[in-house]
């Protein structure tokens, strides 16, 4: 399946939501696009009200650690997101799941 999005829709720094099944986040860090999976490995918790800082989303529910950057999880290693492939085009952005 191949989800486009266009880039004016991914505003820099913020974490956005552009599938519901399954549930895909994307994070824009101002010069790339880091898509995710949306839903915390630990207690299923919804990782777009998490914050991000330096590249860390910090999940709301338990503050477990994500590198959006590959989806590692720092507080728990081997519990990391999924992460998807981006092909970039001129006006939008393809993820591939």
């Amino acid at each position: 399946m191949e989800i486009k999005i266009k880039k004016v829709d991914l505003p820099e720094k913020k974490v956005i939501q552009v599938s519901k099944s399954p549930k895909i986040l994307v994070y824009f860090d101002g010069k790339n696009y880091y898509p995710f999976g949306g839903i915390c490995p630990h207690a299923k918790w919804p990782l777009e009200l998490g914050n991000v800082s330096e590249n860390i989303l910090t999940c709301a529910g338990h503050s477990w650690e994500f590198d959006v950057t590959n989806g590692k999880c720092k507080s728990n290693p081997g519990r990391d997101l999924h992460t998807f492939q981006v092909i970039e085009r001129l006006d939008e952005i393809s993820i591939i799941t």
